[in-house]
């Protein structure tokens, strides 16, 4: 009888999911015998996703937060022997003492809990010791910060939010990081199908995941949730809430072809690690003081290859610049200026911004490029470091970032994966696992 109970309540809930999913949940891609759509939807405009990170001064420049290198994305393994790394750069002749503080978050990124929940020890640690920059022509102090350590451990796992300010000023902010600790708890696979999207010349990118629940949690299988990340874009990131259970035990979790990733265009690749004419620079003035870089002009017409690497959305530096010590304290500081040709050479009907790796991908809304009608261009300048980046053009207004789609998509791209447990008796969501792969 406790049988047919069982069967009867697997039985209702695969219908309860049929009913939501159309049943063409599609299975894990790596099984390879899954078939391909066979009809055509049509993309869902998303609108980016708020972290609600504080915007960072302009009295630093520079933020790299990492894993084991440069391009890694900011995961750390809950009570494991491994820790990020924060650099950055604090525009100022003479350095000072600064704290950071740290927070928990939902998987939808707002804050929640006290620190002594999430915390094992103190709820900040001071920033006293940092190098001045040598033999440069614009002078700063570089911060190196490595955690866990003796004042910050984690007693769960989840969201983070990193907060850099003052020292013991929690609200004089100087910048916000977000980072990822995971418990590692199950082992997921996740793969990548493309999907045939109305409207669009190229099929769209469906991530595609599934894990088994950990024995020790026997809630309902609807408290768990995937992420999916491209690119290193967590402010593109695309949740899916309801699995599939036709691979009981495990779970199954996958975009809806409308809300599956658009063919990715490249990203701009900007290499300052050598400052001479390169496919890049038009060219550079040294007799100025900063240095002035003027990049060859960013066609719309003829989007990037993709042959560029792919950085995973971070900041290279001290993995890129080559001629000088220590790039973190002997890298020059240029300004450098961006040019766009719209299509048509004619403006967007609104405001555009460039973003990248360079400025944390934060719109600035008081640096607007200007148009310059002569030119047929749009142009902005940015004091930026000598390093490897990767950029984008991007606008508030939808209707100019769709004018700026890229037409040809990038031939790889990598996708994150973050799944999560919504747990009652923490009040938050625990992040279980955290899966990456590159995909063509």
């Amino acid at each position: 009888m406790h049988s047919l109970m069982l069967s009867l309540r697997w039985s209702l809930l695969l219908l309860l999911v049929c009913v939501g999913a159309a049943c063409s949940a599609p299975r894990d891609s790596d099984e390879g015998d899954r078939e391909p759509p066979n009809r055509r939807t049509a993309a869902i405009e998303e609108e980016p996703v708020a972290l609600g990170l504080q915007a960072a001064s302009d009295a630093v420049q520079t933020i790299q937060l990492y894993a084991a290198q440069e391009d890694a994305l900011p995961i750390l393994p809950l009570r494991s022997a491994q820790k990020l790394t924060l650099e950055f750069d604090l525009m100022d002749r003479a350095g000072r003492p600064l704290s950071v503080y740290f927070y928990h978050a939902d998987r939808s990124w707002q804050r929640d809990l006290f620190a002594s929940e999430y915390l094992t020890s103190f709820h900040r640690d001071d920033l006293f010791t940092y190098e001045l920059s040598r033999g440069t022509l614009v002078d700063y102090a570089h911060y190196t910060y490595r955690f866990p350590n003796q004042s910050i451990g984690f007693r769960i796992s989840g969201n983070y939010i990193l907060r850099v300010t003052e020292q013991g000023d929690e609200d004089a902010v100087l910048f916000e990081r977000p980072f990822f600790v995971t418990e590692e708890a199950t082992s997921a696979r996740l793969g990548i199908d493309n999907v045939l999207v109305a409207g669009q010349g190229f099929p769209s990118n469906q991530p595609v995941l599934t894990f088994t629940p950990p024995p020790s949690l026997a809630g309902n299988v609807f408290d768990y949730n995937v992420c999916f990340v491209q690119n290193g874009q967590l402010t593109s990131a695309r949740c899916a809430d309801n699995p599939s259970l036709t691979q009981q035990p495990d779970l199954l979790f996958y975009l809806q072809p409308e809300r599956a990733f658009h063919p990715a265009g490249a990203d701009y690749f900007l290499d300052l690690s050598n400052l001479n004419v390169s496919l890049e620079i038009d060219r550079t003035d040294f007799t100025t003081q900063p240095y002035r870089v003027l990049l060859k002009p960013d066609y719309a017409r003829f989007p990037e290859n993709g042959t560029a690497p792919l950085l995973s959305g971070q900041p290279v530096v001290s993995g890129a610049v080559r001629g000088v010590g220590e790039a973190d304290t002997e890298g020059e500081y240029v300004e450098t200026t961006f040019r766009f040709v719209p299509d048509g050479e004619q403006p967007l009907g609104g405001d555009l911004y460039v973003v990248g790796s360079f400025n944390g991908w934060q719109v600035d809304l008081g640096r607007a490029l200007a148009w310059v009608p002569e030119e047929g261009h749009y142009e902005g300048t940015l004091l930026i470091k000598q390093g490897q980046y990767e950029y984008r053009y991007t606008s508030p207004d939808a209707r100019v970032r769709r004018a700026l789609r890229n037409p040809l998509p990038r031939p790889e791209n990598a996708y994150a994966a973050f799944v999560y447990y919504s747990d009652a008796s923490l009040s938050t969501d625990r992040l279980l696992a955290a899966q990456s792969v590159r995909a063509r």
